[in-house]
């Protein structure tokens, strides 16, 4: 069989039209334009030379990362704690919506509502200010990780960040978590509602309970057909993880304030942090391409 007949009509490739080669041809003038004006008009002493040492530095004979690495490593690390934190009240939001229970349906409603209505950078502040500085005894929490082991807390810190910063790591992945949480369950609610109802019957008629039917048959489809806008959710994540910076938890964006405040290269700096920003989310998004290319 043709692999051609396989892949969906929105994936398969189309030719090369003249509105391609115009488009293409004005963004290369754009470029070739902005570029001119550059080298011109733009009076700035411009040194990349200070800037890999930021990114990977060799000290002694070995690879360190430096400011803006550490950044990015805070960063994906984020991205992760609040992509699985959301993933998870994403589903329970999204099983709570289709629940028999009206008072679940109100819950899970109105918790999405409030958390896509209310800006992200408003629930840092929220979730740093109120819930994390007023309610949770740090101190004690800090002495009590620090006291269990000290394998446990290298492991804490590997997985997250010192036990000194967690007091900013914490609110900062809750609120994002949150956040992202209301988005997560709109993207499964929708998947699970797709779902073929003669799946529904024929596990019925297997005697499944409920939560068996969720577990063995309906939630294993579900992730694997909406894999795609899942992984478009998590490469936003990475990419509004950068509000935290307000609350001076040291991920990418935050690097690059203090880098630029200290050497004073704004420019070079700024790209830099674009460019990671960038290759960083590129290279993920060519791997779920890869991955959502593989399922078809």
């Amino acid at each position: 069989m043709n692999n051609e007949a396989k892949i969906p009509p929105q994936l398969r490739r189309h030719g090369w039209r003249p509105f391609d080669s115009a488009a293409l041809i004005l963004i290369i003038g754009v470029m070739i334009w902005m570029g001119w004006r550059v080298l011109i008009h733009f009076n700035y002493p411009w040194d990349w030379s200070v800037i890999p040492q930021f990114i990977v530095s060799n000290y002694g004979g070995s690879l360190k990362l430096g400011t803006l690495g550490l950044g990015l490593l805070m960063t994906l690390k984020l991205s992760l704690w609040a992509s699985a934190l959301g993933l998870f009240f994403g589903l329970l939001l999204a099983l709570a919506r289709l629940s028999r229970s009206l008072y679940l349906r109100l819950i899970s409603r109105t918790a999405v509502e409030v958390c896509r209505n209310i800006p992200p950078l408003v629930l840092v502040f929220i979730a740093f200010y109120f819930l994390s500085a007023q309610l949770l005894p740090w101190p004690y929490i800090i002495s009590l990780i620090t006291g269990i082991s000290p394998l446990f807390t290298q492991a804490v810190e590997f997985l997250a960040v010192d036990s000194r910063q967690l007091g900013l790591f914490f609110p900062a992945v809750m609120a994002l978590g949150f956040y992202e949480a209301a988005y997560f369950s709109e993207i499964l609610r929708g998947a699970i509602i797709s779902m073929n109802k003669g799946q529904w019957e024929a596990s019925y008629c297997l005697g499944l309970s409920r939560f068996q039917q969720y577990r063995f048959v309906i939630l294993p489809q579900v992730f694997r057909k909406s894999a795609p806008q899942l992984a478009g959710q998590f490469i936003s994540t990475v990419k509004e993880s950068s509000i935290v910076s307000v609350i001076s938890l040291a991920e990418l964006t935050y690097s690059g304030q203090q880098l630029s405040a200290t050497i004073h290269k704004l420019f070079e700096v700024w790209l830099t942090v674009a460019a990671l920003y960038f290759i960083f989310n590129f290279a993920l998004s060519c791997l779920f391409r890869r991955f959502e290319r593989r399922q078809f």
